[in-house]
């Protein structure tokens, strides 16, 4: 709990300083406290900017750090009056100030090209009548009642309070983007909100000057997410390309400013996450997950991969086996800064060459790592039961012994589409990694391995490889983690009497799941877990999810309990651990006391936890560090890493 993590990193326009956010979990207050800093972008002593800014960090820092288009000035969103706002933090040392003032805060903005303006996402304010039921305490929740619409907004610089709205209140908008000449902002929206809306996401562009509204891209699926490209021509966004699916590639696509046909670069299935265009607008900074360059034994990395926008050929820049996070460019494109993290690391603040791919780490956040026997982790694959290739990480115990097996615990991951990268948190290196529930790190420096299976179903294997486990949750990729299992023991690695399995969210339900179909694991530990999957469809904020897999429960009654780890809760011998958030939205909780009340009747070994205004992860430090303090304590207490 006492390391760091960056949480962003923007590189100035003249490339020559790189401004980045460090998050420190605080204990005492109970809180994760972000910090803003300033480095050469050749490397030195970095400075610390703005400490009486308190920047934005409910539940966790979303600093959104940007430079103005001038360099003069840095920009965070920084709490004022209890709400989130655009505060300006000017590098002559003058004091930081406000630069916007919305009622209901502010959620996203940009800097206009001439740094005059601020575009900006804020809520609709909460109407009167609503205001005076929740004051005498007669207000009412009311099933898909529509939330407060999520407006673009504008401000002139220096006139903070002088909010002009520029998109009608039937658009929820979630992301945006100027034009270069200042004249328009692009931006993405849905006709709704919820877990799926940015399946309904739209874009269009709305003119400064009269405000008149514009189309630009109107089909089904995800449409999100605009970045304008340099010469105005181009609109660069996420999409689906007309699918309205979980399953579906979001793919970087581009389509004519004017309107017209989109073009997807497929990239072999890749899930792009993040878009930079170059200055002459010919190609695109990206990183992604998944598809060409995030395969076999690179499945754990995420490199910055440049893309021609004329002929779709991609290339990756840089060798180095990392993942990239909150990339950015100088004006000129010559550098790019990000957040670079490596097998055993936290991440660093990094720039690279544009031009050759070489990266010079100038800021390391936690170089104390260096003297702690963090373990060392390894790409391993094995064919699983139908002759597959699958991929996994291994994690073994700094110096363990060559030969002699390992007491193994099997951390499955999230989703079904997610994954694990490189990082000292597999799982969450692309937020504050403290969310994690298994201290990895600390249990292979008790004496664990700790094996990350990749099975079919998650990220690595394309679209296919989603699609191989619709209507089929336990099944594929069970075997894939089993016979990975298997492999590990035939190598010597693993002892097969001291297996233990632990996941949350669908890493839970699989961990469920195995202690119904096997007695092999010496003990389990479920978090945010589904054991009845009907729940998941009535209950959940993702119920249209559980549709994408197994169509709605009266249509599939059979499999929804044919895939239960419920319908087979008296076959468990393992002994169980279940943790689960009080308000969680994505797998409600009775998912946790169903699993529990069974298997307590029928006499088995379990235990399970709540945590006060937990969520689907912990945010709160102090249950972060118990979560893992647990589940460290739970497998020690049945399974002993010592030789």
């Amino acid at each position: 709990m006492k390391l760091r993590s960056i949480v962003d990193v923007q590189i100035a326009p003249d490339g020559q300083r790189v401004a980045y956010v460090v998050s420190t979990p605080n204990i005492s207050k109970n809180e994760h406290e972000a910090a803003l800093f300033v480095v050469s972008a050749t490397g030195g002593t970095p400075e610390r900017l703005a400490e009486t800014v308190r920047i934005f960090n409910v539940p966790t820092p979303r600093p959104q750090l940007r430079w103005s288009p001038d360099g003069t000035t840095l920009s965070v969103l920084g709490m004022e009056e209890g709400r989130p706002e655009v505060v300006g933090i000017p590098l002559t040392g003058a004091p930081p100030a406000a630069l916007t003032k919305a009622p209901e805060g502010v959620f996203a903005y940009e800097w206009a090209p001439d740094g005059k303006s601020l575009a900006f996402l804020t809520r609709d304010p909460m109407p009167r009548d609503e205001e005076r039921q929740r004051q005498n305490k007669s207000f009412v929740m009311r099933a898909d009642a529509p939330d407060r619409p999520v407006r673009l907004a504008l401000v002139r610089t220096g006139q903070p309070s002088a909010m002009r709205l520029m998109t009608p209140p039937t658009d929820y908008v979630d992301a945006m983007s100027w034009s270069p000449d200042g004249r328009e902002i692009a931006y993405s929206a849905a006709p709704r909100t919820g877990f799926t809306a940015a399946y309904d996401a739209r874009v269009y562009a709305v003119a400064i000057d009269g405000g008149a509204r514009r189309t630009i891209v109107d089909r089904p699926g995800m449409n999100t997410g605009p970045h304008f490209s340099p010469d105005g021509r181009s609109i660069a966004f996420i999409s689906t390309n007309g699918r309205n699916d979980i399953m579906a590639s979001r793919s970087l696509t581009i389509v004519p400013a004017a309107g017209g046909t989109p073009r997807a670069y497929g990239m072999d299935d890749a899930w792009v996450d993040e878009v930079v265009w170059s200055p002459d607008s010919r190609s695109i900074f990206l990183v992604a997950n998944d598809g060409t360059f995030s395969r076999g034994e690179h499945m754990f990395e995420q490199p910055i991969v440049r893309l021609s926008v004329v002929d779709g050929t991609a290339s990756r820049l840089g060798s180095e086996a990392t993942v990239a996070f909150s990339i950015g460019r100088s004006a000129d494109g010559a550098r790019l800064a990000f957040k670079s993290v490596a097998a055993r690391t936290m991440g660093e603040v990094s720039v690279m060459d544009a031009s050759t791919g070489r990266v010079t780490t100038i800021a390391d956040m936690n170089p104390e790592l260096k003297d702690y026997a963090v373990g060392n982790l390894k790409p391993v694959r094995w064919r699983s039961f139908d002759g597959a290739e699958i991929w996994g990480l291994l994690l073994t115990p700094s110096g363990a012994v060559s030969g002699k097996p390992l007491p193994t615990l099997v951390y499955i991951h999230g989703g079904p589409g997610g994954g694990f990268t490189f990082g000292l948190f597999p799982q969450f290196m692309h937020i504050v990694p403290q969310v994690d529930p298994y201290p990895t790190a600390t249990m292979a420096g008790a004496g664990y391995a700790v094996f990350f299976p990749m099975p079919r179903g998650g990220a690595g294997y394309g679209e296919a490889g989603q699609r191989a486990i619709v209507n089929a949750w336990g099944e594929t990729d069970y075997k894939d983690i089993m016979t990975g299992i298997d492999a590990l023991v035939a190598q010597g690695i693993a002892d097969p009497n001291r297996l233990g399995v632990m996941g949350a969210s669908y890493g839970g339900y699989m961990t469920n799941w195995i202690v119904t179909q096997t007695g092999r694991f010496e003990a389990a530990s479920a978090g945010a877990s589904l054991s009845d999957l009907g729940d998941t469809y009535y209950l959940s904020e993702a119920g249209a999810f559980m549709v994408d897999y197994f169509k709605r429960p009266w249509e599939n009654r059979d499999s929804y309990a044919a895939h239960s780890p419920l319908t087979f809760a008296e076959k468990v011998t393992t002994p169980l651990l279940i943790q689960h958030g009080e308000v969680d939205p994505r797998v409600p909780i009775a998912n946790a006391w169903k699993f529990y009340r069974t298997l307590k009747a029928m006499g088995k070994t379990v235990e399970l936890e709540v945590y006060p205004r937990g969520g689907h992860v912990l945010r709160e430090p102090a249950q972060q560090r118990e979560q893992m303090r647990r589940n460290l304590e739970w497998f020690e207490k049945w399974i002993d890493p010592k030789p």
